[in-house]
C-alpha cells in the first residue's frame, strides 16, 4: 500500500518510503511471533481488500 493509506493505529508498521528499499508497497513488517497476529492479519486484509 502507499504511504498514508493503511490505517495502523498501532504503528507496527515500519515505513520504507524513503528507505530505497526492493517491495512491494511503502510498508514493511517483521513477524517473530504470533502474539499480535490478530491485528497483523487485519493490516493483511486491509491491503488485500484495496488491492484487488
Amino acid at each position: 500500500m502507499n504511504k498514508g493509506e493503511l490505517h495502523d493505529h498501532e504503528e507496527r508498521m515500519r515505513d520504507v518510503f524513503e528507505t530505497g528499499h526492493w517491495g512491494n508497497g511503502d510498508y514493511e513488517i517483521f513477524i517473530k511471533d504470533n502474539e499480535n497476529i490478530e491485528y497483523i492479519m487485519g493490516l493483511i486484509k486491509q491491503s488485500y481488500e484495496k488491492n484487488k
